[in-house]
């Protein structure tokens, strides 16, 4: 026992000796050795094991997963609870909730969490793309119309070959892949594109239920062409001719080199009026009808049911009319009170209020009502109205 303890103890002065010794075993990721492992697998998930899962992926509505047959039951603060069930391998889909509210969602009346359903979101629009000090790199900068319960927006960014421009060297199949990215802020810089290319440049907002409306802007000119660096097209071989025992003709004065032959303007697109650094298209309002209906009121009114009318100077007798027994404009004699002999007070229905119509069973009115603006427009307060950015146009010099 004595010499297996003396034998462990030397054993370990060894090794503290040796790492000691040698601290680059630290240094150096690449030196190290695994001395020690826990051996055990990891653990498997048991198999009756089941993810509920609950996601805003459909506008207004919520899907609801991993219920396995059971009722699913969504409740708002101020709505009647709604139900529903599926099969056990289908999840349950609830739709027309009120976008912006949050929902709790319980299971077999077990609260599992809460959701709250989105609404599509808001177009893109104004997409503006500007070069970058940057090879093959492009700045993009666009604005969003946000929408009311849309909740978090990104942006898918594509930018898609659209043509080789002439004078160009041919582009293969891979250096004209479109280049894509996505982002949660207006603005991106776009890289590695081809210098050599025309893009068409896409932005989509997106959110968990649905894709909002698109802004696009298509080049003109290539990168290269732009920064006058364009790769001119291999030359033609020659081609060899006979000769020609004449001598040679004096050559031609040299030509004046000719000046650009076409310039870049930014035009409208259809449809669109030119607005300054944008372009506006409107659209005239539409309304449709709305009925509100009130509840009849009444009054109380006398009904006379006698032929005469009497006099007397007893105040205590009678109805009286609210004039003083000396005022003889009552149509009594001076000194007496006109009186109402035989008579009562009926319920009468009201005239209708001002604009209202009597329908037969309440005061009706109709009324138009302006529509909600179309998808992308907004409301400026004579007309509903749309922004595009201008597109680059080549025209005659």
């Amino acid at each position: 026992m004595k010499t297996n303890q003396k034998t462990t103890l030397t054993i370990t002065s060894l090794a503290i000796g040796t790492l000691l010794c040698t601290p680059s075993a630290f240094a150096d990721p690449a030196a190290t050795t695994v001395i020690a492992q826990d051996p055990t697998p990891a653990p498997t998930v048991a198999p009756d094991a089941t993810v509920i899962g609950v996601d805003a992926n459909i506008v207004a509505g919520l899907t609801v997963t991993g219920a396995a047959g059971k009722p699913v039951t969504v409740t708002a603060k101020g709505q009647a609870p709604r139900m529903a069930t599926a099969s056990p391998a289908a999840p349950v889909v609830f739709r027309k909730l009120t976008t912006g509210v949050p929902y709790a969602v319980a299971i077999a009346g077990r609260t599992i969490g809460t959701a709250t359903p989105l609404a599509a979101p808001g177009a893109a629009f104004g997409l503006t793309v500007s070069t970058t000090t940057t090879t093959g790199s492009v700045q993009l900068d666009w604005q969003h119309q946000a929408a009311r319960s849309e909740g978090k927006v990104n942006y898918a960014i594509t930018a898609t070959p659209s043509a080789t421009p002439a004078g160009t060297q041919p582009r293969t199949a891979a250096a004209v892949a479109p280049v894509r990215a996505t982002v949660n802020v207006t603005s991106a810089t776009l890289t590695g594109l081809d210098t050599d290319v025309l893009y068409t440049f896409t932005v989509t907002p997106t959110n968990t239920a649905a894709t909002g409306q698109a802004s696009s802007a298509s080049m003109t000119r290539s990168l290269a062409d732009l920064a006058g660096t364009g790769k001119a097209v291999a030359d033609a071989a020659p081609i060899t001719q006979a000769a020609d025992p004449a001598p040679a003709p004096a050559p031609a004065p040299a030509a004046v080199p000719a000046g650009p032959s076409t310039r870049t303007i930014y035009v409208c697109p259809a449809g669109f009026t030119d607005a300054g650094s944008l372009c506006n298209k409107t659209q005239t309002y539409t309304f449709h009808s709305v009925t509100t209906t009130s509840p009849y009121s009444y009054h109380q009114q006398f009904v006379q049911t006698g032929s005469h009318t009497d006099y007397s100077a007893s105040p205590n007798g009678g109805t009286y009319y609210a004039q003083d027994q000396w005022n003889p404009n009552d149509g009594s004699p001076a000194g007496y009170y006109a009186v109402i002999p035989d008579g009562y007070y009926a319920t009468v229905k009201d005239a209708p209020p001002a604009g209202y119509t009597d329908n037969g069973t309440a005061y009706s009115k109709t009324e138009l009502v302006k529509d909600t603006a179309p998808a992308g427009y907004s409301d400026n307060g004579t007309a509903w109205i749309t922004t595009a950015a201008k597109v680059a146009q080549e025209v005659p010099a």
